[in-house]
């Protein structure tokens, strides 16, 4: 069956509605097939029934509005016309009489009554006329296809589709496929704790679902082996004892108890206390100083997802990230890293470029940073402010990673010294380097452990972020002869005592009398402050 696409509602599939009818003939469909679907084929399955829903109408329709009229055809009293060119009219033929026009040749004329009552007169058995040529058939367009429905409108279709399927009970889904939880097979808990003894072994995993069935002797067994690995998934993923960390149509489990404490919860360094919605009234050369950047605070889930993907990309480390191990999940990082349809936490491999050894890391989507890289950072004499390159490799979970490149030298660049009381002072001094670097947010650390100190204190007595920032600027506008301080180096600074989001620290300089901007993103503590 097809249907015309002009009998197609404008916007039909942008604002297509999901019911129950929709859902329950999807999960008629799961049962008479036997096969679990994801969404993108489940959507396909949905548009053809549409399709065939919206023809049978259009069938149904002609049927009631009659015959089509041609001045060629004959017709008999009591038969109903459809007049296409009277935008699809109908009437009932009421007489017929002989034609009177000898230059016309041998014809009747029809007495029509229209639905509105009235009447017209039209000719029948009229060999020669232009309405005989014409083509009224309904040709339906490539547009109505469900494979090009689904190119134009697809992402749109299945947004709406996994949010019906999303509040039905019916169907149960693992990563992004579906199937009737009725027809799944009873995975029981001896063969979950068995699943568990094996991670456990395995110091708490990887493993991947097509290995563990192979341990927990699953293939083989007769069963549809489509559906036990759709079944056993399910059962784990039901289970908090496991956790699914593979990307992408992947499905690899861990433990979760033998996952590192920082992916359990967030590290210290990377707490943020308060974060400030980006306003909409800021100028462009704001916005772009906030997207180069590049903090994960910044961004929107959205905004991260939206990355289009890169074979390479170069980051600079902030403070909280170098002494976390941490790398940030962002727009930019994101365009290199795997993705996953639901995992919160993804293990992946980094390696390193120079020596190939492989290091071991996390993915934490739900807090978007990526964990695992602290002993590397050491290895490589990094700093806060080094600058990293990452590249994608053919596996979507193993990326490649190295320091920007540069001889080994010193460099004068801001120094932070931690004092007997806990204080802190920047000084410019020279310093070893071993990587690229960005100049403004290039920070020696030589005290590590003096400053972790400082970090602790601070947990048990909070400090005002204006009280910060102004510490901060005062400190900082020493190190030139103007005492302006530009927007990055405070940012960069800040960090280092106390994880500060880019708008948070701009909303300080931006509402407050006792900061001035003096242009070109720098900032100056006024006379009264």
């Amino acid at each position: 069956m097809t249907v015309s696409p002009n009998k197609i509602k404008p916007n039909y599939w942008e604002k297509l509605e999901i019911g129950s009818a929709d859902l329950q003939f999807l999960t008629n469909y799961l049962f008479e097939t036997e096969e679990p679907l994801p969404i993108h084929k489940l959507s396909q399955v949905l548009l053809r029934h549409r399709l065939e829903i919206l023809a049978s109408e259009e069938a149904s329709q002609k049927a009631k509005a009659g015959l089509t009229y041609f001045p060629k055809e004959t017709y008999q009293p009591g038969d109903k016309l459809n007049f296409p060119e009277l935008d699809g009219a109908s009437g009932i033929v009421m007489a017929i009489r002989d034609g009177d026009n000898p230059g016309m040749g041998t014809f009747q004329v029809m007495q029509v009554e229209f639905e509105d009552g009235v009447v017209k007169e039209f000719a029948s058995g009229l060999a020669e006329h232009q309405l005989n040529m014409k083509n009224y058939q309904s040709v339906p367009g490539e547009e109505q296809s469900p494979e090009t429905i689904m190119k134009v409108h697809g992402r749109n279709i299945n947004s709406l589709l996994r949010t019906a399927l999303e509040e039905q009970n019916d169907l149960v889904r693992i990563g992004n496929t579906w199937f009737p939880r009725s027809l799944l097979i009873d995975v029981g808990p001896g063969h979950l704790n068995i699943a568990e003894a094996i991670l456990d072994s395995m110091s708490g995993g990887p493993i991947a679902i097509d290995e563990l069935m192979k341990q927990l002797e699953f293939t083989g067994s007769g069963e549809n082996q489509e559906l036990l690995e759709f079944s056993l998934n399910y059962a784990l993923q039901e289970d908090p004892r496991f956790d699914e960390v593979g990307t992408t149509g992947q499905f690899s489990w861990f433990l979760r108890r033998l996952e590192p404490p920082e992916v359990l919860e967030i590290p210290q360094f990377l707490r943020a206390e308060n974060l400030s919605i980006i306003s909409d009234s800021l100028d462009d050369v704001t916005y772009q100083l906030l997207d180069e950047l590049d903090d994960e605070l910044s961004f929107s889930a959205e905004d991260i997802n939206d990355a289009e993907p890169a074979e390479k990309i170069s980051l600079t480390l902030t403070y909280p990230h170098w002494r976390a191990g941490s790398l940030p999940v962002t727009p930019l990082t994101n365009q290199v890293l795997p993705s996953a349809l639901e995992s919160h936490t993804i293990k992946v491999a980094f390696i390193d470029e120079q020596t190939q050894e492989s290091i071991s890391a996390w993915i934490v989507r739900d807090h978007n940073y990526v964990i695992g890289l602290r002993s590397w950072y050491e290895e490589k004499n990094l700093i806060p402010g080094s600058i990293i390159e990452i590249s994608r490799t053919k596996n979507p979970g193993v990326m490649k990673i190295q320091p920007q490149k540069k001889r080994s030298n010193k460099e004068w660049i801001k120094t932070v010294l931690v004092g007997a009381d806990g204080g802190l002072v920047f000084a410019l001094l020279r310093q070893p380097i071993s990587a690229g670097f960005n100049e403004r947010m290039a920070i020696a650390i030589p005290d590590v452990g003096g400053l972790d100190e400082v970090w602790k204190n601070r947990q048990n007595k909070s400090s005002a972020l204006k009280t910060d920032v102004m510490r901060m600027m005062s400190e900082l506008s020493k190190l030139n002869n103007q005492h302006h301080v530009h927007f990055v180096d405070l940012y960069a600074a800040m960090n280092v005592i106390r994880r500060t989001a880019p708008m948070d620290l701009l909303n300080v300089l931006l509402s407050s009398e006792d900061f001035f901007h003096v242009g070109d993103n720098y900032y100056h503590i006024t006379e009264k402050a």
